[in-house]
């Protein structure tokens, strides 16, 4: 009976153990980092080190309007993660060596496994939007993140956790991009479907007069640490009070420093006079809406495989019988591409990796199938810090509406993916 109940107690000592050790067939050690943090270091805990039991996380990053943001970086963290530089800056993709990550998926999924447990923070990022919340990550389980951590904000919060972009635009009917940016949930809607001035927006408006809530378009370029504060800047179609031509050399060093510029339709000039070698407008290059062939409707193909996965979730099931990913409604163009050059700007484009180098390559988005059959709808260059986004369509053609109409859902798409970090994030051996 002793010799019994010493080897009783023997086992269960044993047994102890092996749960103190965290030794069980569903749990795993390693130790690549697993603190968590965020200061890209390779192994910040030692060999002797109780690696503890591991848990996962599972959530959707969402726009602050509530459609799925895809691509989106999701990482965990033990302590804040950094925050992102309140204007221009080159961003590449930071190094995730040790830390545990994913991109979310299409319709805004993600799962992330292996994450030791205890009180961490999850940071959810698309290009300039960023949010941090405090999770708890309790071993041998899959915690499902609220909604409300990962959606993407609206507008910053003093404490730097919540973060969106600088937006400036200039303002110019009948072309309204604030009207979209208030469909993506960055200001609110009047009953017709413009942007509510007397509601609280998340970005600045100018236009030549000035009128309250407005800033005058001349004052954005008064100084060009002014001009850099913004991420991004909107040109609408038909933009008034002011041209690119006397504004050149600020607009080719505020996107040489990582500023992202939008034009569209007649303000062609905003795309092509700063870098004149990438796009060859039909007609007159120089004019002030170079490319101008008058208005047409017409229908795209979806280029990017990305872009139709995500547009398969939140647009193709509002498309009309006979309309797809290939045959893609866009109303409002006005400006023809003829061509594009991909070998302009030797030194100033973007390589693999992320660093400056090499010729800068236009990307084209949305190909013409119908109207203009061929010809670029939709494109995109970097020169060496940052980016243009043109498009031959406005946003809306002269009417409102409540609802994201079909091409906004490709734009607004490329609003956030024109603000990503340039290279690609490793995934882990």
């Amino acid at each position: 009976m002793k010799f019994l109940a010493l080897c009783a107690m023997l086992v269960a000592a044993m047994i102890v153990m092996m749960v103190g050790c965290g030794v069980d067939d569903n749990r795993s050690g390693g130790d690549s980092d697993s603190d968590g943090d965020s200061d890209g270091d390779s192994d910040s805990d030692t060999d002797t080190e109780d690696p503890g039991y591991f848990g996962a996380i599972q959530g959707r990053v969402l726009a602050p309007a509530g459609f799925p943001i895809s691509g989106a970086l999701v990482y965990v963290t033990n302590g804040d993660g950094p925050e992102i530089e309140d204007h221009t800056f080159c961003y590449t993709c930071d190094d995730m060596t040790g830390l545990k990550w994913t991109l979310s998926n299409a319709d805004g999924t993600f799962f992330i496994d292996q994450i030791p447990e205890g009180n961490r923070n999850i940071v959810s990022r698309k290009g300039f939007y960023q949010r941090q919340r405090a999770i708890v990550v309790a071993g041998d389980s899959v915690l499902d993140v609220p909604v409300e951590k990962t959606t993407l904000p609206g507008e910053d919060s003093a404490d730097g956790l919540d973060q969106m972009p600088n937006y400036a635009v200039m303002t110019s009917g009948p072309d309204y991009p604030e009207d979209m940016l208030a469909k993506m949930g960055l200001g609110s809607l009047t009953a017709s479907g413009n942007l509510d001035t007397a509601m609280p927006f998340s970005f600045h408006l100018y236009n030549s007069d000035g009128n309250p809530n407005i800033g005058a378009t001349a004052h954005i370029f008064s100084d060009q640490s002014y001009l850099n504060q913004y991420h991004m800047i909107f040109f609408p179609c038909i933009n008034s009070g002011m041209t690119a031509s006397n504004n050149i050399p600020m607009l080719q060093a505020y996107v040489s420093s990582g500023g992202k510029i939008y034009s569209s339709c007649w303000a062609s000039q905003w795309a092509e006079q700063p870098f004149p070698q990438v796009i060859e407008f039909s007609g007159d290059d120089n004019a002030y809406n170079a490319g101008n062939i008058g208005s047409w409707d017409s229908y795209g193909t979806i280029n990017n495989p990305e872009m139709r996965a995500w547009l398969d979730e939140v647009s193709v099931p509002n498309l009309l019988a006979g309309e797809s990913l290939d045959y893609y409604p866009f109303t409002g163009g006005w400006c023809l591409i003829d061509s594009l050059n991909d070998t302009a700007y030797d030194g100033h484009g973007v390589l693999d990796d992320g660093n400056i180098g090499g010729p800068v390559v236009p990307i084209t988005w949305v190909t013409d199938v119908a109207g203009q059959n061929g010809h670029p709808l939709t494109i995109t260059y970097n020169y060496d810090c940052g980016k243009v986004f043109y498009s031959a369509y406005q946003v809306v053609e002269y009417s409102t509406s409540t609802q994201i109409r079909s091409q906004e859902w490709v734009l607004i798409y490329l609003f956030f993916e024109v603000g990503v970090c340039e290279g690609d994030y490793v995934p882990p051996e």
